[in-house]
């Protein structure tokens, strides 16, 4: 049984983590950690959790993690974590899946460029594995630091990566992809409030998205990625279009895709009689991958649905925990889609 602590447990991705790891047969005990609502009990915050857990919320320091900690989330701002991450790197038999972007890339000129601030760590970047269990499963088991990749990247990597890698296709790759609006965090913001979101459908950041490095680094060659604001409170549809190369056919496509993930008990793979939709994998850790193609075209389109909080964030998060404490992959995360 395992003690697990939540820096920033009162956000989206925090209450989710709790949410899921309640389900979780090895977790035993909660310490969470709030900034703005320390003191108070968590349940007081959020009410279902009445009688589930009794955890009072208390202020973050790294020096003031318990030592009963297992393992530590850090679901907490970008630009935040690598400031004190070395001080947690060394407590002794301490796992961290970090949440924030502040270690997901290897370049502190590229997370300086799209964060907007210096890396206070650099000589860790590159050192941490990064979270996508699917393609770096290798790396994650062993880890005690995992950087878990935002929710946009793993939608797109998950749906590009292994074509790119197999070089089946080519580029121009462009990224046209939609989220919910809880990916912008619980935070007060004009653009995120009902009357500015409801009945609303924007394009914001296109060329410039944070997520783009990761994505480009990942993948390996520039992607040209356009995100969308979409009117509702969860999910991610990233449609991704790509090139064949000359004698490719569709079927060394989808075999392609169908290998690479043929193990892999998250990923979902549909055929065109199956119109991506988001509700297919509301509420839980699934990707689900559709191929659109044909032999006498160039043109490729996979897309990509995910849930933003969880595939996306919390339920990545424990699928890593699960892999770095040697428990079944899919421990909590066992979930049918909540369709309505």
């Amino acid at each position: 049984m395992i003690h697990v602590g939540i820096v920033g447990a009162t956000g989206y991705t925090g209450v989710e983590l709790c949410r899921l790891l309640l389900q979780h047969p090895e977790v035993s005990d909660f310490t969470l950690y709030s900034m703005q609502y320390a003191g108070k009990p968590f349940s007081e915050i959020y009410p279902q959790f009445i009688n589930k857990i009794d955890a009072v919320l208390e202020s973050f320091a790294p020096h003031l993690v318990s030592p009963d900690i297992d393992v530590l989330f850090l679901a907490i701002p970008h630009a935040t974590s690598h400031a004190y991450l070395d001080a947690l790197a060394g407590v002794d038999n301490l796992k961290i899946i970090d949440l924030s972007a502040d270690f997901r890339l290897d370049s502190d000129s590229e997370f300086e460029k799209f964060y907007g601030v210096a890396h206070q760590n650099s000589d860790l970047l590159g050192s941490i594995s990064y979270g996508i269990p699917e393609l770096y499963r290798a790396d994650i088991e062993g880890s005690d630091i995992v950087a878990n990749p935002g929710c946009y990247a793993t939608s797109v990597i998950l749906g590009l990566q292994p074509l790119v890698k197999a070089g089946l296709v080519t580029g121009p790759y462009i990224v046209d992809a939609k989220s919910g609006v809880s990916g912008a965090g619980r935070k007060a913001k004009d653009a995120y409030l009902y009357c500015e979101a409801s009945d609303s459908f924007s394009a914001y950041a296109t060329g410039t998205h944070r997520h783009s490095a990761e994505i480009n680094m990942t993948v390996g060659e520039p992607v040209f990625f356009s995100p969308h604001l979409a009117p509702m409170s969860r999910g991610i549809l990233s449609s991704i279009y790509m090139q064949k190369k000359e004698g490719v056919t569709v079927q060394a496509l989808t075999d392609c895709l169908k290998k690479a993930y043929e193990d892999k008990p998250f990923i979902i793979f549909a055929d065109e009689s199956v119109s991506p939709d988001t509700k297919y994998v509301t509420g839980t850790n699934n990707c689900m991958l559709s191929l659109r193609a044909e032999d006498d075209r160039s043109t490729v389109v996979v897309f990509s649905v995910i849930d933003n909080l969880i595939k996306g964030a919390a339920g990545q998060a424990i699928q890593n925990m699960n892999i770095m404490c040697e428990y079944e992959e899919m421990t909590a995360l066992n979930q049918v889609a909540m369709y309505i």
